[in-house]
């Protein structure tokens, strides 16, 4: 389960910026890193998760959020300010053993797309030339088809594959995806191909919820323009009394709970792509609905990432404890995460005001300091909670 999204800055004149996110569901103990790679060039073969591939590009550099037992990765930009997000669509077919996953699709795309055409042309090519295959599951079997939300600053791309069929369609203003085939596709014959869906999965994915309530944010979000009122949308919930034991698969911030509900937000990410710079804010943790988004301003400033594999695993051991509150309670911790969200975002929207006006003088590590102070106490008040 996923959600992507997608708001142009045409879309958004009044704030000039493309806005980009996504929650990133997966297993519930699979950690997922926040990494940069930066350019390099490879020549040859380049072993993915399950084959090698022919590759001899020099590859742009990228910041991603990679599941930490695969190649490709779940979400990320690259320097140009393609932002790739992808989404599991579930049919029914015979999966090959081994393949391209849809997250090797993803990283190649950022990897050597300079714009989001060209990322989905180069998707395209690696598809029909390898096919999608392979477990997208490092514990079990798990096989499934792919959509993906390609975006740079000026336009986007919604691109759904099945096999090795494809379908695409650009996009001026804004869309989002979850785990259906998108409703763009009912007009007009694009590229037309004939999903097999598995109707139980399908069902018990609830992605129809989350893609209805993505699309009607979306619509109304010229008259928000605000990081965030994304932010808040990434960790919302169906029930306005929420704890993670009254989850359900329909909520955009997912937490696993019962047997149809194995998946919970492992990372979420989301971009704000200003025309000569990006902030991509990440929370680096599971359950975006108490953990803090934390940014990192792409491509002004060295890249060093200060939260890793101990911290993604110490925040989800904690949440964990945290989800069996009742709801007036957790209530509390999701009212706290809101507060210091928004410490958080005046320190970066000061920031952002003097990059906007020519400033770039800034003290990154004096911003990313106050930030990890914010966060330290952030973590320390939900353990009083608990």
């Amino acid at each position: 389960m996923c959600d992507t999204l997608v708001s142009i800055w045409k879309n958004n004149p009044e704030k000039n910026a493309t806005y980009f996110a996504k929650n990133s569901d997966r297993e519930p103990d699979e950690i997922q890193l926040v990494e940069y790679y930066p350019r390099t060039i490879r020549k040859g073969k380049l072993k993915v998760t399950y084959i090698d591939v022919d590759f001899e590009y020099e590859t742009n550099a990228i910041l991603i959020s990679r599941p930490y037992w695969m190649w490709g990765a779940e979400m990320g930009v690259n320097e140009f300010g393609v932002a790739i997000g992808n989404e599991a669509i579930f049919t029914k077919r015979k999966f090959r053993k081994d393949g391209l996953l849809g997250m090797d699709l993803l990283r190649i795309g950022l990897e050597i797309g300079k714009d989001s055409k060209s990322a989905l042309n180069v998707i395209v090519e690696y598809l029909e030339k390898y096919g999608q295959g392979g477990s997208n599951s490092f514990t079990k079997k798990e096989y499934y088809d792919n959509s993906f939300l390609i975006a740079d600053r000026n336009e986007a791309y919604v691109l759904e594959i099945f096999e090795k069929q494809w379908r695409s369609k650009k996009i001026d203003k804004y869309a989002a995806i979850s785990n259906i085939p998108s409703n763009i596709f009912l007009e007009g014959n694009i590229n037309n191909i004939d999903y097999k869906l598995n109707k139980l999965y399908s069902y018990f994915g609830k992605g129809n919820l989350r893609y209805k309530k993505t699309n009607d944010f979306l619509q109304n979000f010229v008259d928000r323009n605000d990081i965030l009122d994304i932010m808040n949308l990434m960790r919302s919930h169906m029930k306005k009394d929420y704890s993670p034991k009254l989850g359900s698969n329909g909520d955009i911030c997912m937490h696993s709970g019962y047997f149809t509900r194995k998946f919970q937000t492992a990372n979420s990410m989301i971009l704000e792509n200003f025309e000569n710079f990006i902030i991509s804010w990440f929370t680096f943790s599971p359950n975006p609905c108490i953990s803090l988004y934390k940014p990192m301003f792409f491509n002004l400033d060295a890249i060093k990432i200060n939260y890793d594999k101990n911290y993604w695993e110490k925040n989800k051991q904690l949440h964990e404890k945290i989800a069996k509150l009742n709801p007036k309670e957790y209530k509390k911790a999701m009212n706290l995460t809101l507060e210091n969200q928004m410490k958080i975002n005046q320190i970066v929207n000061d920031a952002k005001n003097k990059i906007l006006t020519g400033n770039l003088n800034l003290n990154f590590e004096k911003i990313y300091e106050s930030i990890l102070k914010i966060d330290k106490e952030h973590i320390l008040s939900l353990q009083s909670i608990q």
